[in-house]
């Protein structure tokens, strides 16, 4: 319920904004003296092209950054008027706290860079009204990721930031899976990682998707390790857990 809400309050930002900036852009803006019947569609061109922009420089900064970072990062979905995402495989396990906080939070960070620069446009005559294309998506952007919560498409990157900032179970979690597949992109083999690593962390609810993670990665390890019983035994539950993820999750593990 939070979340649609979350989505439909971000929905009315952006058709406000989108009016407001369309008032500022016909009222400020001169193309040799254009008309209405001609700003009008000038600025709905506009505002459509900043829709692709301003989810391209959201993932773009998540890649960037998770590249610095070293977090082995790639796009993963791409959806308009929803929650985009990007995939991680992180190389190494140092910082990784701060290597995640950061890499989530880019996308949120430069989504408000775009909307500061709209409102700018806005307030200052000097700055070209076109500018304030931006705002509309950009804070709805801003705003369906900055606020934590749980989206159709799975948590947002505020929800993922806050439980790093927080330490919650889920958080813990999901540090562990991180810093084993850190571990094996460094040359460690999955089946040389401690048993414990996969059983000593804290119990989640069985529909949280770091829990449906971990048992998918409990499953691989001990294939590896040549134990088929205990393998079997994930395997299914982690097929038992798939009903819990999302519609876009349950495409790449129908394939699993």
């Amino acid at each position: 319920m939070r979340g649609k809400i979350l989505f439909f309050s971000s929905l009315a930002v952006l058709l406000g904004l989108g009016a407001l900036c369309g008032y500022i852009f016909c009222v400020r803006t001169d193309f040799d003296g254009a008309g209405l019947e001609s700003l009008i569609p000038a600025y709905l061109a506009l505002l459509i092209v900043s829709v692709p922009f301003s989810d391209f420089v959201h993932e773009g900064a998540h890649l960037i950054v998770g590249l610095c970072a070293n977090m082995g990062i790639k796009p993963d979905r791409y959806r308009i008027f929803r929650t985009s995402s990007v995939n991680v495989c992180p190389k190494g396990v140092k910082h990784m706290r701060l290597r995640m906080i950061l890499t989530a939070s880019a996308g949120v960070a430069i989504n408000l860079a775009c909307a500061a620069i709209g409102i700018i446009s806005i307030l200052v005559p000097q700055v070209p009204a076109t500018l304030c294309v931006l705002l509309p998506y950009s804070a709805y952007l801003f705003l369906l990721n900055a606020v934590p919560a749980e989206l159709s498409g799975g948590k947002n990157d505020g929800m993922i930031v806050w439980e790093l900032l927080t330490l919650s179970d889920s958080a813990k979690v999901m540090l562990v899976i991180l810093r084993i597949q850190g571990s094996i992109r460094s040359g460690i083999k999955l089946e040389e990682i401690p048993e414990a690593m996969l059983f000593e962390v804290p119990q989640l609810p069985e529909d949280d998707i770091n829990f449906i993670i971990l048992t998918q990665l409990r499953y691989e390890y001990y294939l590896a390790v040549g134990n088929d019983s205990e393998a079997y035994k994930y395997f299914m539950r982690y097929k038992d857990l798939i009903k819990y993820l999302p519609s876009e999750y349950k495409k790449s593990a129908d394939k699993t």
